[in-house]
């Protein structure tokens, strides 16, 4: 698991084929393919999903996210499916898929898998209002910024409510909790400047900020860099070094997925 989270996924293949098959538990195959998905590594995944017996809702969604995050979508579907002839419809699985659809920007496959998740999942709310915030964010990032926003009040009217994006960090051995463009922190002043030098310096290096990952009309007194600056695991990296000027290490751990260009 350490080895997979740190990106180093052949150092965890190469530690697994070294455990002794008595020793295999669920959560070590489970491991191993998260680690194959963080890293690329369908091949060595398929050959060790292909070994497992009996198979649990957790490997197989491990899998699922291991060939939705390598783009193998049509084998994915697949997989649910085989999945499907012998156990009732895993939300987890779609949610992987359609995450990486999203990612991906496959607008067909998106539309597809939500339609599906509304015929299977129609007792889950909180399951389908994730999935149309995911399909209301494609069509923002894609430039059918209407469709989006018409989404998004559909969802207001009905109640329903989206699950807010989060960041953690630790300084000083204190937590501290994030929103975006939050203002709560009482050095907030200091944040915000740090968060400019951090922007520049992004730039001098050749840094572009991706307008994609905004899924919403700007106001007026917005630009895309300050909307993306703004994001709460930006925040957190400023809070860090705000506090800690020379620090070398900085976690932050999110509730949600990391915004594409905070990752870059």
């Amino acid at each position: 698991h350490a080895y997979g989270i740190n990106g180093m996924g052949v150092k965890a293949v190469e530690l697994f084929h070294k455990v002794p098959r008595s020793l295999l538990a669920d959560s070590t195959y489970v491991c191993v393919l998260n680690a194959c998905s963080h890293a690329g590594l369908v091949d060595q995944a398929r050959s060790i999903f292909s070994s497992i017996e009996p198979k649990t809702e957790k490997h197989y969604a491990a899998m699922m996210d291991c060939l939705s995050r390598g783009s193998l979508f049509d084998e994915a579907q697949q997989l649910i499916d085989q999945y499907e002839l012998h156990h009732p419809p895993s939300p987890v699985m779609y949610m992987a898929l359609l995450s990486a659809a999203r990612n991906r920007r496959n607008k067909q496959l998106v539309e597809s898998i939500h339609q599906r998740m509304n015929k299977l999942f129609p007792r889950s709310p909180d399951l389908i209002t994730s999935a149309t915030v995911l399909l209301a964010n494609l069509y923002g990032s894609t430039g059918d910024v209407d469709k989006a926003s018409s989404i998004r009040s559909e969802l207001s009217r009905s109640g329903a409510k989206k699950k807010p994006g989060l960041s953690w960090t630790v300084v000083n051995g204190e937590l501290y909790q994030f929103l975006a463009h939050d203002r709560s922190h009482p050095r907030s002043a200091e944040i915000y400047v740090e968060l400019e030098k951090i922007s520049r310096e992004l730039i001098e290096h050749g840094h572009e900020y991706d307008s994609s990952w905004i899924t919403r009309p700007l106001a007026e007194d917005e630009t895309i860099e300050s909307v993306l600056c703004g994001h709460s695991e930006k925040l957190a990296i400023a809070w860090n070094f705000v506090a800690n000027a020379d620090t070398t290490f900085i976690q932050i751990t999110k509730n949600l997925r990391v915004c594409g260009d905070c990752r870059e």
